[in-house]
C-alpha cells in the first residue's frame, strides 16, 4: 500500500473520530495521545477477531463447547467414569454436564434439549422415531438377595427361587424390564410371589437386605450395593437387557461426534464390564 493510501485512510479515521491521530511535525510524525488510545484499542480488536476465529475452528472440531449427558449410575456404574476422564483429558476445553436421570427423564430431556447424550435403555416408540441409537452392552440379570441366604453362593436356577418372596422395581418405571423379569419366573412355571417394591433401585436393594425378600436385577444394579447383599449368577442365563447410547442427530454437534467416537472406540472394554 502506498504512503498516500495511507496517509487518506488515517485522514479518513481522523474525520470519524473528529480528532487528529497523527502529530504531523516538520521533522518526524508521532501519535497524539488519542491516536495511542486508538492503536492500543484496535490491537486488542485484532486479537479479539484471531481468537474469534481460533474458537470457532476449534468449534468445528469439537475442541471447544459444551455437552450435556445424561446417565443413570446403575446401567453405566462400570466404565461411565473412565469414559468421563478419558474424554476430558482429550477435550479439556469441553464444558461437560453430567446429570443422573432414568432412562425416561432423558427422553424428556432430549425433547426439551437439555441433554445432547443419553446413556439409556434401548429406545422405544415414540422416541425411536427421531433419536438415534447404539447398542453398548447386554447386562444380565442376576439374583440379589442377602449375605446370609442359603442360595448365595450360586450360581441360581429360577425355578429353585419358586417359593421366595420377591421385591421388584415398580412396573411404571420400566415396564419392558418389569415385563421381562415375571417373564423369567412364569417361564420356569410359577408367578413371582411379589411382597414389595420400590421406585429405586436402591429401594430394592435396601427391601431385601432388610430380609423382605429376593431380587432378580440387572447386574449393573451391583454398583448401588452394600456389603449385606450378594449377587447371584442366573443359569442358563438368557434374560438380558440393552444399554445404548442415544443421541439426537438433529443436535449432532462436532462435540457430540467426538464424545461418540470415543466410546465406540471403547465399546470391546464397556461390554467386558457387564
Amino acid at each position: 500500500m502506498s504512503q498516500s493510501a495511507i496517509s487518506e485512510q488515517i485522514a479518513d479515521l481522523e474525520e470519524e473520530v473528529g480528532g487528529l491521530l497523527v502529530d504531523r511535525g516538520q521533522r518526524n510524525t508521532r501519535l497524539t495521545p488519542q491516536g495511542i488510545v486508538f492503536l492500543e484499542e484496535a490491537r486488542k480488536t485484532l486479537a479479539s477477531a484471531d481468537r474469534a476465529v481460533d474458537l470457532a475452528r476449534r468449534s468445528l472440531l469439537g475442541q471447544e463447547g459444551s455437552l450435556a449427558i445424561g446417565f443413570f449410575l446403575w446401567g453405566s456404574g462400570g466404565f461411565f467414569p473412565s469414559i468421563i476422564r478419558q474424554f476430558r483429558k482429550l477435550h479439556p476445553q469441553v464444558k461437560l454436564t453430567l446429570i443422573e436421570m432414568s432412562t425416561n427423564d432423558q427422553m424428556e430431556a432430549f425433547k426439551a434439549g437439555k441433554i445432547d447424550i443419553g446413556l439409556s435403555r434401548p429406545l422405544e416408540p415414540p422416541y425411536d422415531r427421531y433419536l438415534r441409537s447404539e447398542l453398548l452392552l447386554n447386562d444380565p440379570i442376576v439374583v440379589a438377595m442377602p449375605r446370609d441366604h442359603p442360595l448365595a453362593s450360586g450360581p441360581v436356577e429360577i425355578k429353585a427361587l419358586s417359593k421366595e418372596s420377591f421385591v421388584m422395581t415398580e412396573r411404571a418405571n420400566n415396564p419392558t424390564l418389569y415385563d421381562l423379569l415375571v417373564g423369567m419366573c412364569t417361564g420356569a412355571g410359577f408367578p413371582p410371589n411379589l411382597v414389595n417394591s420400590s421406585a429405586t433401585w436402591s429401594g430394592v436393594l435396601t427391601l431385601v437386605e432388610s430380609g423382605e425378600g429376593i431380587a432378580l436385577v440387572p447386574s449393573g444394579v451391583r454398583y448401588l450395593s452394600t456389603p449385606g447383599l450378594v449377587f447371584a449368577e442366573v443359569v442358563p442365563q438368557t434374560a438380558h437387557i440393552g444399554l445404548s447410547i442415544a443421541w439426537d442427530p438433529r443436535n449432532e454437534s462436532p462435540v457430540v461426534q467426538n464424545f461418540l467416537r470415543l466410546v465406540r472406540a471403547n465399546k470391546d472394554r464397556i461390554g467386558a464390564n457387564t
